[in-house]
């Protein structure tokens, strides 16, 4: 759907064209395996008190939607860039509130509640949230703005295949297998860009929230030895992708840029991954068919 839209339009809008190609590819999938729910079911959560009666691992797919959407928009250049941050952030900050629990904070170490470090308050795990929604979402854009064709694309494809294996290790595999499919999308989307030449931003505001979305789901509902910061390590690759776009890294070129790339890319999801494998095994086969309900393992 991709190069379908580059030759359509040719190749003079690539970002809407790559959007459609990831929404596309998430939307049929889950369709025919239905690894995430297309509606919430309103049980009412106590963990969750602002809005008990939705949660966003029910509202996952339409903040993709809304994500994508909002992609095309803070590609335009008639929006300014308070317009655009306020998109990532508004989205990014409506997530969290449906998404963080409420007592996420009290679960972290006292001695973060004083001076320098204060902590201890329920407004920080929500602005952690919204923020790496937001300098994700900006950071990696920018990066496959000043680099045409498919690396960045592929990049974060690596590191949510990564990501997968690190919740999959928390026993949480519907949450795995939920960010393995726009993964998979953004490497069709990616071959396109490196024949194309064009950029592929469109393709990735959505990611920039499913991943830290299904990693917290995993590392505040799994029942493993996992520990926290191997799942927010996995959650920073679009963050520390988008340091290519300062300065000094961005007048890199060559062999030299390539593998400053990779290092920013893969380096936190390689450390999420020796740290979730030396605490936990992969489930089996008996394990996993428990963990997916039958006729969703795809």
């Amino acid at each position: 759907m991709f190069a379908a839209g580059l030759l359509v339009t040719r190749k003079r809008a690539p970002v809407p064209a790559a959007a459609i190609a990831m929404l596309a590819a998430v939307g049929v999938v889950n369709y025919l395996h239905q690894t995430l729910d297309w509606w919430p079911d309103l049980e009412r959560d106590p963990d969750r008190p602002l809005f008990p009666r939705f949660q966003l691992r029910h509202l996952l797919l339409l903040f993709f939607l809304l994500a994508q959407i909002d992609g095309i928009l803070t590609a335009s250049p008639g929006v300014p860039g308070w317009g655009r941050w306020r998109l990532r952030l508004g989205l990014g900050l409506l997530a969290a509130v449906l998404l963080v629990p409420a007592g996420l904070h009290q679960t972290w170490p006292l001695e973060y509640a004083k001076w320098p470090y204060p902590f201890k308050a329920w407004a920080w795990p929500l602005a952690a949230f919204t923020l790496a929604v937001a300098l994700g979402w900006a950071g990696s854009m920018k990066v496959a703005q000043q680099w045409p064709g498919g690396w960045v694309c592929l990049g974060l494809a690596a590191a949510l295949f990564g990501a997968s294996i690190v919740i999959l290790h928390g026993h949480t595999a519907k949450f795995a297998e939920a960010i393995t499919v726009p993964a998979a999308a953004l490497v069709g989307i990616a071959i396109v860009a490196f024949v194309a030449k064009v950029e592929v931003t469109g393709a990735l505001p959505g990611i920039c929230v499913m991943l830290p979305s299904c990693l917290l789901i995993g590392a505040t509902e799994a029942d493993s030895e996992v520990p926290s910061y191997a799942f927010a390590l996995a959650g920073l690759p679009p963050i520390t992708v988008g340091l290519m776009a300062l300065p000094p890294l961005a007048k890199m070129s060559g062999l030299g840029k390539h593998l400053m790339f990779w290092v920013l890319c893969l380096g936190p999801t390689i450390a999420a991954l020796v740290l979730a494998m030396r605490v936990e095994t992969l489930p089996s086969a008996d394990e996993l068919s428990l963990l997916i309900p039958v006729g969703q393992i795809s």
